[in-house]
């Protein structure tokens, strides 16, 4: 099974049973299950239990949507803390490669390694607030 459900194959107004849902969705029975005790709209006056395909891509949209996290251009997302942190001590590593920078630092709580993508261009604005080594490739 993937690590996120796909939209690809749900179609908006076909009618899926869990298991089929389970199939065109990429996840197990059991997610949708737990989706369906979440919020995710079900229709119960039938058997077997119906989910709209609609209904079933706006609910996997929205808990992307609520997963992500916009960090400021100076700050990183830690996967540990799953929070935005700011580069231990305000070094940061950075690799220029085809007008693309990739940023490495250390998470200022865990010290876990921390990492984004920026555009090059962006580098001069970044090197303000933080304290940049970059290398070009």
């Amino acid at each position: 099974m993937p690590k996120q459900a796909r939209l690809s194959g749900i179609k908006s107004f076909y009618c899926n049973t869990i298991g089929e849902a389970s199939e065109v969705a990429g996840v197990s029975l059991r997610t949708i299950r737990n989706w369906a005790s979440d919020g995710l709209h079900v229709m119960n006056g039938t058997r077997p239990a119906l989910i709209r395909g609609d209904d079933l891509r706006d609910y996997i949209k929205s808990k992307r949507k609520s997963l992500s996290v916009r960090t400021r251009i100076d700050a990183f997302y830690c996967v540990k803390c799953r929070k935005e942190r700011r580069a231990a001590e305000g070094f940061v590593d950075c690799e220029v490669k085809q007008g693309r920078a990739k940023l490495t630092a250390f998470c200022e709580t865990y010290e876990t390694v921390v990492s984004k993508p920026v555009a090059e261009s962006l580098i001069p604005e970044i090197a303000r607030t933080l304290d940049l080594k970059i290398t070009l490739l």
